[in-house]
């Protein structure tokens, strides 16, 4: 159970029902005895993802991903197993065992890992007491002129480093190696010599969704030659990529009030400065293009959010790039269109809450940002800039597969342009005829062309489901060529020597999903029952019996070529006969049950 207890690890599953948990992330609606919702693993308008209430399992119809409560876990809040079981036993109220490692490397990672966390807490918590210090005026100064007020500073844990050494030395007292500091990114080395890597900065520390910090950004308080903002490096617990600032407290209002939608800001300042005047839900990209990663990170938050980046040109065209990312991720997204020249920071304290809200209400959607990207770039007035803003226009609108949608956005080209809607129109159908369609990816079915598998597959779910129709089968004397069934066979046939009925559930933790066997299963455990279901089985068993059978039938084959004892040859012979007799007897009548 990598680690844990087997009885922990059940304890875990038991208290922390899939559907209450599930819940958290997706939009569920019972239909029968299972749930249904849109799949957080993948993008779809229709709800395929399954939920199996009874066997507390997940199985989505479209993606084909499956798992337990743990695997859940794991995959939306990108965690490993370790950190999933720890989340849930929160959930539920359950101390955490000492865990056994049986791989002292992963033993090692683990608690590196938390003595980082350890040593990033307290440093937080030293630059937040360094704000009392009568050496913090500057920094006091800088949070006072940016009119963030204390409550505020202490949301967000605000805190002032003093110097380049005063850290070092605190770390030091505290019991932190030199190595654990460097490890942390808190700490740099030059010339041999420890600093803190954010010396004189106005600290804002940069806290994940469990409530850990990661890592930290400091902010200088005086012009210099060098960036006004940085951040801590990259190291085992941070990874600007995977990384949204302000995501912990996002967390928390969503499960207290819920969400509809998310602000995505450009950095620090403006997400505490939204924050203030009151819009909670916003996060910020690191200061860096938004990746899939973060785009996969909101999703499991939300099905909406808001670009709102700074008023200039280059702004609205990075917010382009980001959004692409995010449309690809299937979230509705729009651009929160700034006035020229100001940031998010600039615009509650020109306009208040009212003046950004009537900017958020009046955001636009992706592609009519984009031809009001493209009139920007391209002098109109001119005849070759109209020209080229017309062939530019075409290929966004050709991304719409809406009919009105596409005509009123033509309408928008001719109002800009002066070309009439019928030279548009022939302009936009003589591109769709030469549009390529190689990138094109059809949705791809399935298919399992191993009939032994399939067979194999079927008798082991019977079995893992207590059919009725597996009592008088003899599991044991089954012959399964698949190496995970033989894994989930021996499971079974584990639990029926202790009396304890299978279940379903338990694969997750004794198999590896390398080969995407307990998709497979999952889905058959979601299918449902249908009436000829045990006659399915017994001909899946008769396949499997006569598989078997044609394995020792080669095997005696090749042992007569090769003898030269005659007795034993005519024995060989036999046994040959007889497996022979008794395979054409197998196919001939059906098995019954």
């Amino acid at each position: 159970m990598k680690g844990f207890d087997a009885k922990f690890i059940d304890e875990i599953k038991s208290k922390n029902d899939i559907v209450n948990i599930a819940s958290r992330y997706v939009q569920l609606e019972q239909r029968g005895g299972n749930y249904w919702g849109r799949c957080p693993f993948h993008h779809e308008k229709t709800a395929s993802f399954c939920i199996n209430s009874r066997g507390q399992f997940y199985y989505c119809f479209g993606c084909h991903k499956s798992g337990d409560v743990i695997s859940f876990i794991q995959e939306l809040e990108s965690v490993d197993f370790f950190d999933a079981v720890k989340l849930l036993a929160e959930y539920a109220g359950i101390k955490m065992p000492e865990v056994r490692y049986d791989d002292e490397k992963i033993k090692e990672m683990k608690s590196k890992k938390e003595r980082v966390l350890a040593l990033l807490k307290d440093t937080a918590y030293f630059y937040v007491k360094n704000l009392k210090s009568p050496l913090a005026k500057a920094h006091i100064d800088y949070i006072v002129k940016r009119e963030i007020d204390g409550a505020t500073a202490t949301k967000f844990g605000l805190g002032a480093s003093l110097d380049f050494n005063s850290l070092v030395t605190h770390l030091k007292s505290k019991g932190y190696t030199e190595e654990e500091m460097l490890s942390s990114g808190a700490v740099a080395e030059k010339d041999k010599r420890l600093y803190d890597a954010l010396g004189g900065r106005l600290i804002i520390p940069i806290i994940n969704q469990f409530g850990q910090v990661i890592a930290f950004g400091g902010r200088l308080l005086e012009k210099a030659d060098f960036a006004k903002y940085k951040n801590t490096n990259e190291t085992i617990v941070f990874s600007k990529s995977n990384t949204l600032y302000n995501l912990n407290n996002v967390k928390k209002l969503k499960n207290e009030k819920g969400l509809d939608g998310i602000i995505i800001v450009e950095g620090y300042m403006d997400t505490i400065s939204l924050v203030k005047a009151g819009f909670e839900n916003v996060v910020a990209s690191m200061g860096t293009s938004l990746t899939k990663d973060q785009a996969r990170i909101l999703k499991r938050y939300t099905d909406k959010v808001y670009i709102s980046y700074d008023g200039d040109f280059a702004g609205q065209k990075a917010s382009i790039r980001g959004l692409e990312i995010l449309k690809d991720e299937g979230l509705e997204v729009k651009v929160v269109c700034m006035p020229e020249g100001l940031d998010p920071d600039d615009v509650v304290k020109q306009m208040g809450y009212d003046g950004y809200k009537n900017l958020l209400e009046n955001a636009k959607l992706l592609i009519d940002f984009k031809l009001d990207i493209l009139k920007k770039t391209y002098d109109v007035g001119s005849t070759e800039g109209r020209r080229k803003f017309v062939v530019g226009a075409m290929r966004v609108i050709r991304e719409s597969e809406s009919p009105s949608e596409q005509e009123d956005l033509l309408k928008t080209v001719r109002d800009i342009t002066g070309y009439t809607m019928d030279t548009l129109k022939k302009e936009l159908e003589q591109g769709e005829t030469s549009k390529p369609t190689a990138n094109a990816v059809p949705e791809t079915i399935e298919e399992e062309s191993d009939k032994i598998a399939v067979a194999e597959r079927f008798v082991l779910s019977a079995f893992l489901s207590n059919k009725p129709y597996v009592e008088n089968v003899d599991l044991n004397a089954l012959v399964f060529d698949n190496p995970t069934h033989n894994i989930i066979k021996r499971y079974i046939l584990k639990r029926q020597e202790e009396g304890i009925p299978a279940v379903f559930n338990d694969l997750y933790e004794i198999v590896d999903e390398d080969d995407g066997s307990l998709s497979k299963f999952a889905k058959l455990e979601t299918d449902g029952e249908n009436d000829y279901d045990s006659i399915y089985f017994a001909d899946c068993l008769k396949t499997i019996r006569v598989n078997g059978l044609d394995k020792e039938i080669d095997r005696i084959k090749s042992l007569i070529a090769t003898e030269t004892d005659g007795e034993r040859r005519k024995e060989l012979t036999t046994e040959l006969t007889v497996l022979i007799k008794e395979k054409s007897k197998l196919k001939k009548f059906p098995l019954s049950f």
